[in-house]
Formats: C-alpha cells, sequence, structure tokens
C-alpha cells in the first residue's frame, strides 16, 4: 500500500504527465504507464475516502445528469467578431484606426466558452450565450482534460477559448459511432452542452484560449496577456505579433496553406490590435469590438452536378449509393465521388441523375452533398445486387445482399463464419490471402484447403499449415447447431436468436414457415422476412455445408445466455445509435421492444433528454438503464 507522502507526490505526477499529453502535445510516457499510475492513486483513495485530494485527477468529477442549464451572468461581456473577406478590407481597417502592429492567432471553429477562475480554482464554466448570460456548463468542462482545474494565480479572472475536437478525434467519433456528426463545429458545441458529462467526456473536447474578460493583470500588450495564460497550464497554438499589413497576410496565407495538416478546424485568423491601452481608447460598436477582426478563409462549399448514382456492395452485404459527380475542387482536393450512406438520404436531399448540388469538405470530413435541386431522372432503389446479381433483402431504408456466395462479401462471411463456429487460427489477413489466390471463394471451400495448396504462398510454414488445417478437421461434428446458424451472418439473427433457433428447430431450421418462425420469442416480421430471404437466396449451399460440418443438435434444455432474453424493453432520448439499431440489439439478444410505456415493460433503455416516458416508467417502478450501462451489460 502507498504511503500518504506517495500518494500526493503520485498526484502530482499525473497531473503534469496529463499537462504533456493534453496540453503540450509531448507525453513523455506511454498510456499503459499512466494507466498504471492512476490506478495506484484509485487504490490508494478507495482505502482513503477522508483524504482525498481535491488535485486528484480522479476528481475531474461532474458525473450528475442534469434537468437543464443553469442560465449564469459573464462578469463581463463577450463580444462577437466582425468578419473581413479580402486583404484590402483588412487595409482598409487598419488605415481607419491608425494602427501597424497587430496579434494574429487561428480562428477555432468551435464553441465559445468563458472560464471563472477565483482563488486559483476553476469556479464556474459558461457559454457565450447573448454574450451577456450565459449557461452553466462547469460540470462539463471539468470533463476537458486541456482545463485546469487549478491555475497558479489568485486573483479572479475570466479566460475565454474556444472548445473544439481534433480532426483525429472526430474522425474516431464518426468511425466508432452509428450516428453521423455533421462537423467539427456542432459537433462541439453539442457535447459542450450535453446534460450527462460523461457523454461530454468520452468525445474528448479540447479548449483553446484566445484571450481575457474581467481581470486585474497590468500587462501593456495583449501578446504578454496571451504568454500570461499559456503559463498557467493552456494548450498553446500558433500565433505571431505582425508589424505591417504584409506581415498579416503572410500570417494568413501560411495557415490558410496548411490549414488540411492542422490539427482542428479552422475557418480564418483573428487579428487584434496588440496595445491594450489602444484597444481601450477604440471600444467596442454594438456587437463587435473595434480593435480586433475575424479575417474569414475562403468558402469550402462548392457547385457541382449529379452525373450518376452508383450502388457498393460493403464487406457485410449492405449498399451503399455513391454519387458520381462533375470533379470540383473542395478545400483544395479534387471530389469526383460523394457517399450518400442510404436511400433515405437521396430523398431527404431529392436528388435526381443531373441535379445541380452543393458539396462541402471540411478538414479530413469526407465530402457532402449539403442540397441538391432539379435533374432530369428520379434515382430507382435496385432489386439486385450489383455484384452477384441476387435479389435483395430490403429492411427499411437498408439494402442487403445475402447471398453468401456473393465476392462482395466473402472474405467477410468466411472470417465471420470462422469466429463463430471457434475455428482457431485463421484471422482475417489468413482468408485474404487464400482468397486472393482462388484457394477460398466460399464458405464450403474452407473445408477442402490442402496442405500443399496453402504451403505454396509465403508465410505459411509447415506447422502454422498444419495447426490451421487441424483446426478445421476438429470442427467437424464437434460443433453446436446454434453456432452454425450465427456464423451463417443473417441479418437481425446473432447469438441469442441463433440459440433459440436451434432450440425449438433443430437441423429443420430450413424448412420453417414465417408463421413458425413469428411465434419464437422475441422475432419480429423484420428479422423473420430477413430469416425467410435467407435461406431462399441460400438453401442448397447451406444444405451442402450442413452436410460438411455436421453440428450437434442440441436438446430443449439449452441455456439462452443472455441477461436481456425473454424482457420487454423501451426506449426514450437520444441515443448514439439509430433507434432502430437498438431494437435490433434488443432482438438478436432475446427481448422484445414495446414502442409506449406499459406495466408490461421490464426495462426502459435511457439516451440523452428522456421526458415523459421515464416519468411513467418510475412511477410503474421499471428498471432505467443509461445507454452505456445497456451496452455494458450486453457485454457481460
Amino acid at each position: 500500500m502507498i504511503t500518504d507522502e506517495k500518494y500526493l507526490e503520485l498526484i502530482k505526477k499525473l497531473n503534469n504527465l496529463s499537462k504533456e499529453y493534453y496540453t503540450l502535445d509531448n507525453p513523455t510516457v506511454s498510456d499503459s504507464e499512466y494507466d498504471l499510475l492512476y490506478k495506484k492513486v484509485k487504490e490508494y483513495e478507495k482505502l482513503n475516502p477522508i483524504f482525498i485530494s481535491s488535485d486528484s485527477p480522479t476528481q475531474r468529477v461532474g458525473d450528475k445528469v442534469l434537468a437543464k442549464f443553469e442560465k449564469k451572468n459573464h462578469i463581463s461581456k463577450m463580444w462577437s467578431l466582425d468578419n473581413i473577406f479580402n486583404i484590402q478590407e483588412f487595409k482598409d481597417l487598419s488605415e481607419k484606426i491608425e494602427e501597424t502592429i497587430f496579434y494574429c492567432d487561428p480562428k477555432f471553429d468551435g464553441a465559445s466558452l468563458n472560464l471563472i477562475y477565483k482563488n486559483g480554482k476553476l469556479s464556474e464554466a459558461i457559454t457565450r450565450g447573448d454574450g451577456t448570460v450565459g449557461e452553466n456548463v462547469t460540470q462539463n468542462a471539468k470533463k476537458i482534460k486541456t482545463v485546469p482545474q487549478e491555475i497558479p494565480y489568485f486573483e479572479t479572472i475570466e479566460i475565454r477559448g474556444e472548445v473544439v475536437i481534433l480532426k483525429a478525434d472526430f474522425k474516431r467519433l464518426n468511425e466508432s459511432s452509428e450516428r453521423e456528426f455533421s462537423n467539427p463545429r456542432n459537433t462541439s458545441a453539442g457535447s459542450l452542452r450535453q446534460l450527462d458529462s460523461s457523454v461530454t467526456e468520452r468525445r474528448r473536447l479540447t479548449f483553446i484560449p484566445y484571450g481575457i474578460g474581467s481581470n486585474s493583470l497590468e500587462f501593456k500588450l495583449h501578446s504578454e496577456v496571451m504568454n500570461f495564460i499559456f503559463s498557467l497550464g493552456f494548450k498553446k497554438t500558433q500565433s505571431e505579433v505582425t508589424k505591417s499589413i504584409d506581415e498579416v497576410e503572410k500570417f494568413y496565407l501560411n495557415i490558410l496553406e496548411n490549414r488540411e495538416e492542422n490539427q482542428i478546424e479552422l475557418d480564418g485568423i483573428v487579428i487584434k490590435v496588440d496595445n491594450l491601452e489602444k484597444q481601450k481608447s477604440l471600444g467596442y460598436g454594438i456587437k463587435s469590438p473595434k480593435w480586433a477582426i475575424a479575417f474569414k478563409f475562403p468558402a469550402v462549399e462548392q457547385k457541382s452536378e449529379l452525373l450518376n448514382i452508383v450502388w457498393q456492395v460493403g464487406r457485410t452485404g449492405a449498399l451503399t449509393p455513391v454519387a458520381e459527380i462533375e470533379p470540383t475542387e473542395v478545400g483544395g482536393v479534387i471530389v469526383k465521388r460523394v457517399t450518400l450512406h442510404n436511400f433515405d438520404e437521396i430523398e431527404r436531399l431529392k436528388i435526381k441523375i443531373g441535379s445541380d448540388i452543393t458539396i462541402v469538405r471540411r478538414g479530413d470530413v469526407i465530402p457532402k452533398i449539403l442540397s441538391a435541386s432539379g435533374g432530369v431522372e428520379n434515382i430507382s432503389i435496385p432489386k439486385q445486387c450489383p455484384v452477384c446479381e441476387s435479389i435483395l433483402f430490403q429492411d427499411k431504408a437498408i439494402l442487403k445482399c445475402q447471398n453468401i456466395s456473393c465476392q462482395a462479401i466473402t472474405v467477410n462471411s468466411i472470417e465471420y463464419f470462422m469466429k463463430s463456429m471457434d475455428i482457431k487460427g485463421i484471422g482475417k489477413q489468413v482468408v485474404e490471402t487464400l482468397f486472393k489466390n482462388g484457394l477460398l471463394k466460399d464458405i464450403e471451400q474452407i473445408f477442402t484447403l490442402s496442405k500443399e495448396s496453402i504451403l505454396e504462398f509465403d508465410g505459411f510454414k509447415e506447422k502454422r499449415t498444419s495447426n490451421i488445417l487441424e483446426a478445421i478437421e476438429n470442427s467437424i461434428g464437434d460443433r453446436e447447431l446454434w453456432r452454425f446458424i450465427t456464423g451463417l451472418g443473417i441479418y437481425g439473427v446473432g447469438e441469442v436468436n441463433a440459440k433459440l433457433i436451434a432450440k425449438e428447430f433443430g437441423i429443420s431450421f430450413l424448412d420453417k414457415t414465417s408463421d413458425e418462425y413469428l411465434e419464437l420469442e422475441g422475432f419480429g416480421d423484420e428479422t423473420v422476412n430477413s430469416i425467410i430471404s435467407f435461406i431462399d437466396m441460400n438453401r442448397e449451399k447451406v444444405t451442402n455445408l450442413l452436410k460438411v460440418v455436421k453440428p450437434k443438435v442440441e436438446d430443449k434444455n439449452i441455456e439462452l445466455d443472455s441477461p436481456f432474453s425473454g424482457k420487454r424493453f423501451a426506449i426514450t432520448g437520444t441515443l448514439s445509435k439509430s433507434r432502430k439499431e437498438f431494437v435490433k440489439l434488443i432482438e438478436i439478444n432475446g427481448g422484445t421492444f414495446s414502442s409506449s410505456i406499459t406495466k408490461s415493460v421490464d426495462i426502459l433503455i435511457l439516451g440523452e433528454g428522456g421526458g415523459s416516458k421515464l416519468k411513467k416508467a418510475e412511477a410503474l417502478e421499471i428498471q432505467v438503464y443509461k445507454e452505456a450501462q445497456f451496452l455494458k451489460k450486453l457485454l457481460n
């Protein structure tokens, strides 16, 4: 057990490491080393709860879910900025205010935030609001790693800045979520205003200071103020004191030229008079200071024409419409194709062949169509897979090829089947190698692989190849039927539903009707339609595969090891995935979905917000799971 002194030393070290990582972008230890130290601090605090230091990194509290945000006054007003769009406008401004020395820094595309520190501690964090009154988001600000909880300055001070999400974190967020976030700026603003601060924490926001409000500092230059702010532990960004209009233009062009490489989304630069006494004499207009201006970048939206729609088949069989457009430059990149996600997107935007479209590309974000008008030909939903010409399964906006021999999904199908059947030693890389070389064209060929044919390829040694073939051979006649059914990859059928099918129907599951499937607990129309569509398309292949694999048929006492089997669910609030995806998760795990709250409902899944359903569920004493709790329970 660590001593009290060691505990305080660890806190100091962790806070310094956190500053290196989040503020200085210069980590000196690995994540695992940091996690080990953090774990030691938590262990001490668990044994000594009354001695927990307020400086501890574990005390970035704020998990309480709020009903709404409290309104708060800024100590001094937060102003917005006027915009200019060319260097001549800046020359005119410089002549008007008779000033040539300016402080220039990038203009970040995020959400403004005012941090109030008293006695060296973060007291309040308030959104800009109308400039006089904003929303108190202190709990959420405490979850932002680049917002210091304490600073080595003890007078009351307002530190203003922009809350942003780094491009890498925005990309990660979109890749890990079923919901698509439109752009970093809206995501930053929305994430800052979450009623549940744990959501804010997961979004990994960053705070960048740009100035101060009320203060008792005695500096003469804005550049001195900013250097002081950075010395307090805030994240520093590229800035420059310019002494001529040419230097301002050079700074602007340098930031613009390197805009795509910048880790943060930018939409221009901000130019401020550096002399604070001069700022004071120039004063303010109705909404903006007369001593500062935003020099905006050219728009990254462009017009083009939609030439055609092609349908791509993903590795899981899902079809995605892709717009082929008249090539156009957007944000320094020639764009020829734009993903439309699903058919709902086509209908929402009223896209037609020949439509005049507006597209946007922000930083590392994939180009997106914002609007469309006109056009000469409506776009219809395809009935057949463009790769194998099989009839497609449609579930509302989702189109899916369920032909397990379709070349577009073969690698994914084989890999998923091997994993479901618990056949060790063959991962995606091995499957891709064998597929590209013609040894694996479909699932059935797994069981016809020979040592001689595999050893012809680089990377396959004698022992490795023998282990692979032995694992395949050992699976024959030694795997449960539910594993086989799961491995087929039927849309809407996961492990729990596969166990129900195996339990009730056994080896004759291929011969059951829609009505018989609908009698199974938790099986709705969409899942059953998917099953029947899959069987109609793949009956002969699955029949042959059954003869080869010889799965074990379970008895009626098979255990359905899902915590939610037989439970009835309702949903309220905004979730990270579409409601349709959550209904599918519920059904796959043996539950059923109810669109309303009744006494028969067992569990309510609570997203962001909630409302009357939550109150009704509480009145009926229905168990409530936050989204994160529900997903965690599925994994346990």
